[in-house]
């Protein structure tokens, strides 16, 4: 009988392994399944973590400190990860960014505000000491383009999270660029992180920390945000916090010609305004044809949060593929990139997907 080549047999190996015959024993999943009942943390594939301490930071915001597993591969300052939370029996996910730099025991910390309207960050806030959760890998890219250089960070509310981690990474490296940090919150106790940034400063003469409380100042505008950091248009510039504070900064680099300095990151839910007048198309979904309406212009996941559905999404954004679903048939545009699906059978993100026409969506 002639043998297979070593060659031959290696290409095959790997579909072999893939069979359904091998089924359960190739299966990943299963065999997470089977080793979570001894150890909840432990996965072969799927990023997990326990959490080890819980600190308030501010009213309603706190952080969790999290001791993740082998299968995480690390992140840089400014990165963010999917948080997954079972809630009411479904898994729920929300991107939060990492709040401090790495470091030399493995900790993870996310800074999460209490949100009324939030589910994921009401069950991150009833989170106790051991239990587990499961995380993505690090995402992102909001970081400064340069090593050296004057850098201006610039945020509100909980915008600063990402900030910390950009500050404890560079005062821990010991870097010698002129940095400056304008952070805007309601009242000086609604300051995150306040004992923190203090300590930062007077360890680190680099850095230099402006807090504006708008109860008793007004709210941030062009004059004293410019009275602030005189030498802006010197600087490169990170920005976080809600739209309309990012928008009023925003517009302030766009008419001074200076959006190439100016980097944005934001999360959250961001419907755009839709056209009234807008075409409505079908959207079918499942295995029994029940349908909702969209119009064009309208993100899919809204459509569907509209007709009262729950599909998981994690950013809102087109980064983190949580809401990725198959579409069926049908043509959506892609909002961010502007392209237009074909007719047939795609993967697609709801979050960034307007339909063109009629839908069918395996939900």
């Amino acid at each position: 009988m002639a043998k297979l080549s070593p060659t031959l047999s290696a290409a095959r190996a790997p579909r072999l392994w893939q069979s359904r015959l091998l089924s359960p024993l190739n299966d990943v999943r299963a065999w997470d399944s089977l080793i979570a009942t001894v150890n909840p943390l432990w996965s072969l594939s799927e990023p997990r973590a326990r959490v080890v301490k819980l600190v308030d930071e501010a009213e309603g915001v706190r952080s969790l400190w999290l001791k993740p597993n082998a299968c995480f591969r690390g992140f840089r300052p400014g990165q963010h990860v999917l948080l997954e939370l079972e809630i009411d029996g479904a898994r729920h996910g929300r991107c939060f960014s990492l709040s401090h730099a790495l470091r030399a025991d493995g900790l993870l910390r996310l800074t999460i505000k209490r949100k009324d309207g939030g589910p994921v960050s009401k069950a991150a806030h009833a989170l106790q000491v051991g239990q587990v959760v499961r995380l993505s890998q690090a995402q992102g890219e909001f970081a400064p383009r340069a090593s050296d250089g004057k850098l201006l960070l610039i945020s509100a509310g909980s915008g600063i999270t990402p900030m910390m981690s950009h500050l404890h990474a560079l005062a821990s490296a010991g870097a010698t660029r002129d940095v400056v940090l304008l952070h805007s919150s309601r009242t000086e106790a609604d300051v995150i992180f306040a004992e923190e940034l203090q300590q930062l400063a007077s360890s680190w003469p680099q850095l230099r920390v402006h807090l504006h409380a708008t109860q008793a100042n007004g709210h941030l505008d062009r004059d004293t945000f410019m009275t602030y950091v005189q030498d802006w248009t010197e600087r490169e510039a990170l920005l976080c916090g809600p739209d309309g504070f990012m928008g009023m900064i925003a517009t302030i680099y766009d008419e001074a010609g200076r959006s190439d300095q100016l980097q944005i990151e934001s999360f959250g839910r961001r419907a755009a305004a839709i056209d009234p007048d807008a075409a409505e198309h079908v959207v079918s979904y499942g295995a029994t044809e029940k349908q909702f309406t969209a119009k064009t212009g309208q993100s899919l996941l809204d459509a569907a949060e509209a007709a009262g559905l729950q599909p998981r999404f994690g950013c809102r954004r087109g980064i983190c593929r949580t809401c990725q679903c198959r579409k069926r048939s049908g043509t959506v545009l892609n909002v961010l990139t502007g392209q237009i699906s074909g007719p047939g059978e795609e993967l697609i993100q709801l979050c960034i997907s307007t339909p063109q026409s009629a839908i069918d969506l395996a939900l």
